[in-house]
């Protein structure tokens, strides 16, 4: 930075210096600094001050030469000085602000402050506003941080500005805004092997684009990854860049690899720096010896090292150690208890150590509450804890063992209100059916082509002839057969009332429907048979019915069984139209049970033969059976349930009935759970992906928004600037607007000039035709010169679109109109202004635009709650793919 005496030399003659004989003081002044004798330099100043206290020159002189001799007490004292008497030099009040940081003076963030208020002194007020926001980002408040890097103009020449894109990485690292990160981290390239801060910022984003991959800390990130992250952390460390320690630390306490280990530490020894508390835990962290690592961090602490404490921080979210953060925060409190300052936990680290006691409470749905508002770093963390929440609410099935109940009460909350917050009224629905679900029976599907009797193997199942057979495919809709202490059934009717018969009504109800054209939805046969209050049973129509209603309402049985059923007609057992179905039932996850009737057509041998080919062909098709198949008639087992024991004898029911009653009644609260856990994770997986489109929407919104924010700085920014250029094009291209509103002035011309002035009638129409005819084309054309100084296509006029695009804002049309309206209140002959030049007017206009401009790009945008909505749904449904664990002992 050039010495503040030469420029002031510019601005403040020396005529008084030359009166009073101290030209010689400061020319040797000048000439001791240029031959870096600083001392000498400020005894010349000190000299001319005494005679003339309140000499610019001789303050800048002492400023410059204190500041050469680190005096920086002195620094301040003269600078402050010297800023009394040029308030309007940013670069004053600039070196103020730095000096005054260097020696903890509190003036130092308002001395930059004044320092950004100087438009006319871009470069001073830029590194001024840079300047702010490292304070803020050391006080760990990126948001405020951001807001001073947002008020810097953008570049004139096409050379990015690398100092603020660093700064701009830095915040969204902080906000965990991966994408932000990486769009400023692609102005700053690769740093050069002295740009320490760069390497450190590109280090921090290495790590977190790694982490966000792999959805993990980082001990579990690609080698490749870690490599690099470290690579440019020791570069940094090496150039004593502040955080640089701490992240080299964190990066050793989480690694499990001894090269890495070993090669920090050879850079630390050589530093002198093993015995610092932030290293010796992070090599204890690194070798297992947690409470070594806490204690050498509490020593830290203890003595007051707030070096250990953030380090502490670092490696308590990298190694995901609750226990870190419960030491941290006890130290705090103990200290803040006995009066003293302690860092305080940060608030996510804070929100992270109330989620993780909800959780161990066993109040999942609360933690998860309080882990929506986790940011930045400890964002990674807070996803491994939606998702360990998520997964012991559905723990996993070990083998070929019975999952366990998933936490069905917290389940479906989180689903019913993930389907709310996204309006998914489809999939709420959904939801609440499977909480009716869970108190209902198990049931079962009877499924199969037409004709394989599937109604009589549902009667011989009950021991009584209720569902409807026949020749014909009678089964047209999805026949559910349930428990009521009473028998009958009830028909519902597509657009009619439903109908209610007794079980002898129903095959000729059914046939008069048919004839009358009514469409069935769906028949309920109920019946007081203790099996039903244990097991549902849906008789399905046939696959190869020769109506296409009648194979969707078999497919919808899919989504309401627990498990299946699959009928073979045995003298024609698997037919490719039923190796397709039944790859499909399987690709579902429904448990399937394959039963070859009508065995009592075939010889034993051949019936043999089939049973072979049958289980061939469900391995070639990997089909599962729950057990090997079975062979049967339904025909003689449904008389002999009705009392016939011949025909039981030879029915082949016994091992049909040990099968239902051993793999399904017996095993229905299993089969119940794993088809409930099938049908929640189709809405989880359906929730998840509703929850990415909205959060990418969201996400899409916020960029325009930023986007639009950047434009209205950069418009504010130039009409700033250019003003004076802008104002006189304006003022001519108002010629028209003024020959108007001199139009509606000329009755004013004949009157008394008195009364002109006094008047308030008089004066008010002014106003009103003043504003009326200038307020709008003045407005109008700032807009255009706005939009064309970021957007030089622009340029061209013409055109509805081109004009809407430069319509200005309600906020600063307003702000141009209380301009005018101000310049008619205190202007004596307004009538006249139609006449001249009202230039320095637009001059006013421009910049109250351009302050309007300023505050609607400042407008803060409330975040979208649609991204911890997306983190929620994708931690549930990942619990819901987690694949089973294997046996114990596996």
């Amino acid at each position: 930075m050039a010495r503040l005496v030469e420029a002031l030399n510019r601005f403040f003659g020396r005529v008084e210096i030359l009166a009073l004989g101290l030209e010689n003081e400061r020319s040797a002044a000048e000439a001791a600094l240029a031959k870096g004798m600083p001392l000498d330099a400020r005894e010349h100043a000190r000299t001319i001050l005494s005679v003339l206290p309140d000499s610019a020159v001789g303050l800048a002189l002492w400023a410059d030469a204190a500041e050469d001799a680190w005096l920086d007490q002195e620094v301040v004292t003269a600078l402050a000085d010297l800023a009394k008497r040029v308030p309007w030099r940013a670069d004053v009040w600039l070196r103020l602000g730095r000096a005054g940081q260097r020696v903890g003076w509190d003036g130092a963030r308002d001395a930059l402050e004044r320092a950004t208020a100087a438009p006319e002194e871009r470069d001073a007020a830029r590194l001024a506003l840079l300047d702010l926001c490292d304070l803020d980002l050391a006080a760990g408040d990126p948001a405020r941080a951001q807001r001073w890097l947002d008020r810097i103009p953008a570049p004139l020449s096409t050379v990015p500005d690398r100092d603020a894109a660093l700064r701009r990485a830095e915040c969204a690292l902080a906000h965990g805004d991966l994408d932000g990160a990486r769009a400023a981290a692609a102005i700053l390239g690769e740093p050069t092997a002295i740009e320490g801060r760069a390497a450190l910022v590109l280090a921090r984003l290495a790590l977190a684009e790694a982490g966000a991959a792999a959805g993990a800390a980082a001990a579990a990130l690609p080698p490749a990854d870690l490599a690099r992250a470290l690579d440019l952390g020791l570069r940094a460390l090496v150039l004593d860049v502040p955080g640089a320690a701490e992240l080299c630390a964190s990066l050793v306490a989480a690694s499990r690899d001894v090269l890495v280990v070993d090669r920090v530490r050879r850079v630390v020894r050589a530093a002198g720096a093993l015995d610092e508390p932030t290293w010796a835990a992070a090599f204890a962290f690194a070798e297992g010896r947690r409470d070594d690592a806490r204690q050498a961090l509490a020593r830290g602490l203890s003595a007051g090292d707030r070096a250990a404490a953030a380090a502490l921080l670092r490696m308590a979210v990298e190694t995901r150690d609750l226990g870190a953060l419960d030491a941290l925060a006890a130290r705090a409190a103990d200290v803040d208890l006995r009066g003293g300052a302690a860092p305080p936990l940060p608030p996510d680290l804070s929100r992270l150590r109330d989620a993780a006691r909800r959780a161990s409470e066993g109040q999942g749905s609360e933690a998860l509450d309080a882990l929506d508002a986790v940011t930045g770093e400890g964002a990674a963390w807070a996803d491994d804890m939606r998702r360990a929440i998520a997964r012991a609410w559905i723990p996993a099935a070990e083998g070929a063992a019975a999952p366990r109940a998933a936490a069905w009460g917290d389940v479906l909350r989180e689903l019913a209100r993930t389907a709310k917050l996204l309006d998914r009224l489809d999939l709420l629905a959904a939801t609440e059916a499977l909480a009716v679900e869970r108190e209902r029976p198990l049931r079962a599907a009877v499924v199969g082509e037409f004709n394989a009797g599937k109604s009589t193997f549902l009667n011989a199942l009950l021991g009584e002839d209720v569902a409807p057979t026949g020749v014909l495919p009678t089964t047209a809709t999805l026949h559910w057969v349930a428990w009521a202490p009473d028998p009958f059934a009830r028909i519902v009717v597509r657009g009619g009332q439903d109908r209610v018969v007794p079980h002898a009504a129903l095959k000729d109800t059914l046939r008069a429907l048919a004839a009358a054209g009514a469409k069935v939805a769906r028949v309920f046969i109920y019946a007081p048979i203790e099996r039903l209050k244990r097991v549902e049973i849906l008789d399905t129509p046939g696959f190869n019915a020769p109506d296409p209603d009648h194979i969707a309402e078999a497919r919808r049985a899919f989504d309401e069984a627990h498990v299946a059923i699959w009928l073979l007609d045995a003298p024609q057992a698997m037919k490719e139209s039923e190796r397709r179905v039944l790859s499909e039932i399987s690709a579902l996850g429904v448990p399937v049970q394959i039963l070859a009737n009508k065995a009592d057509r075939l010889k034993p041998d051949a019936l043999e033969t089939v049973l072979a080919h049958v289980r061939d062909s469900l391995a070639a098709s990997a089909i599962t059976s729950l057990t090997p198949p079975i062979a049967f008639s339904a025909r003689l087992s449904l008389k002999g349930r009705l009392g016939d024991e011949a025909a039981l004898a030879a029915s082949g029911w016994a091992e049909v009935e040990a099968l239902f009653a051993e793999q399904i009644v017996d095993a229905s609260d299993a089969l119940r759970e794993r088809a409930l856990r099938r049908k929640a994770g189709r809405i989880a997986a359906e929730l998840a992906q509703a929850a990415a489109a909205r959060a990418a929407e969201d996400r899409e919104a916020g960029r325009r928004a930023r986007a639009e924010a950047d434009r209205l700085r950069a418009s504010a920014a130039y009409l700033r600037r250019d003003r004076r250029t802008i104002a006189a094009a304006i003022d001519k291209a108002l010629e028209p607007a003024r020959r108007e509103l001199a139009a509606d002035l000329r009755p004013i011309a004949a009157l008394p000039e008195e009364r002109k002035r006094a008047d308030a009638g008089v004066r008010a129409y002014v106003q009103e035709r003043l504003v009326t005819r200038l307020s709008w084309p003045l407005s109008a054309e700032i807009a255009r010169a706005a939009r064309a100084g970021v957007e030089p296509g622009a340029r061209a006029a013409g055109g509805v679109e081109e004009a809407s695009a430069a319509a200005p804002s309600p906020r600063a049309a307003a702000h141009v109109r209380a301009v005018l309206m101000g310049m008619v209140a205190v202007h004596d002959a307004p009538d006249e202004l139609a006449a001249r030049s009202i230039e320095g007017v637009v001059e006013a206009a421009i910049d109250a635009f351009a302050m309007a401009l300023s505050a609607e790009a400042e407008a803060p945008v409330p975040p979208a709650a649609s991204a911890a909505i997306e983190l929620r749904a994708q931690a549930l449904r990942a619990a819901f793919e987690a694949p089973e664990a294997p046996p114990a002992g596996a």
